[in-house]
Parts: structure tokens; C-alpha cells; sequence
């Protein structure tokens, strides 16, 4: 009896402890409920990701196709930052593989290339993603849609209306 107790209490010893430790491991690639105060991302985007957001310097540089790239001044709100902060939570961004590549049987050219670098509790994450194969994967449908709303903040931002019209297209 006195050994079957003892097995009982290791068993129920190491059950909390697994539990608490895949609870630890979980928090670890979770974004804290609170945006942190140092919160800001590097986001490039387009053909081979030349149009560039930098939420550290203010700055925003729009690919011209055959000019050369333009870059301007270029801040985000605080409710763009915080709604975006939020998205990014939602999504369980840091649990996203430096090298995206999900899979699909599909491809498309010209192709939207992201790359992205949180900074967030002195931390950086960061992401590279060639979306040549438009994959439908519910983490690549949400992380697209992360990223086109973050180009539809910048779009819509007076900063970006008054930069000329690119010169060019890709094919």
C-alpha cells in the first residue's frame, strides 16, 4: 500500500510538472497581453520585398520599379501600432518559422516576397516569406492578412499619397 501511494504521488508530481513546464514553454513564443513600450517592426514587402516599412526610424522607401526606390518620412499612429500589436498576438506570430514556406501545388509570378522583424522586450523575431506558391493554409491566410493590412495602413497614410507613381510594373 505504502508503495502504491508513492507511485500515485509521482504520477500526480510529475503530471504537474509536465504540465507546468509545456505551460512555461508555451508563454515563451506568445507576445505579453500588454504591448511592450519598445514594440516596432522592420516590414518589407513586394517583388523581392523593395518597399520597406521601418517603425524604429519612421520611414517608409517605395519600390519605383526602374527608378531608383524613394524613401520618406513615415510614422504609424498609436492605434495602427496597438491594432497591429493585436493582430500579431491573435495570430501567434512568434510561433512562425524564420524561413516561412508553406506548402502548395500552385505557383504565381511575379511573387510578393515579406519579410518582417519584430522587436519587442529587447527581443527580435523575424520572418522571410516567398509567397510564390499562394498557399491556402489557415497560418498563410492569416499571416497574408496581417501583412496587407499593414500595406493598407501605409497606403491610406498621407505620407504615401504623395509619393510619385512608380515607373514600370513586373511581369
Amino acid at each position: 500500500m505504502n508503495l502504491f501511494k508513492k507511485l500515485i504521488f509521482l504520477c500526480l508530481f510529475l503530471s504537474i510538472f509536465s504540465f507546468t513546464g509545456c505551460n512555461l514553454a508555451s508563454n515563451k513564443n506568445k507576445l505579453p497581453d500588454v504591448k511592450p513600450k519598445d514594440f516596432n517592426f522592420v516590414f518589407n514587402y513586394g517583388v523581392n520585398s523593395k518597399n520597406g516599412l521601418n517603425t524604429i526610424k519612421g520611414e517608409y522607401t517605395k519600390d519605383m520599379v526602374i527608378d531608383p526606390s524613394i524613401t520618406t518620412n513615415l510614422i504609424l499612429s498609436n492605434e495602427e501600432m496597438n491594432s497591429i500589436y493585436l493582430d500579431m498576438k491573435k495570430i501567434n506570430i512568434l510561433n512562425y518559422p524564420e524561413n516561412y514556406n508553406p506548402k502548395s501545388s500552385m505557383r504565381q509570378t511575379p511573387f510578393q516576397t515579406y519579410s518582417i522583424k519584430i522587436v519587442i522586450d529587447g527581443k527580435e523575431k523575424k520572418i522571410y516569406w516567398e509567397d510564390e506558391n499562394v498557399s491556402k493554409t489557415k497560418e498563410a491566410i492569416i499571416l497574408r492578412e496581417l501583412f496587407k493590412k499593414i500595406q493598407e495602413i501605409i497606403i491610406n497614410k498621407e505620407e504615401y499619397k504623395k509619393l510619385p507613381p512608380a515607373n514600370g510594373g513586373y511581369d
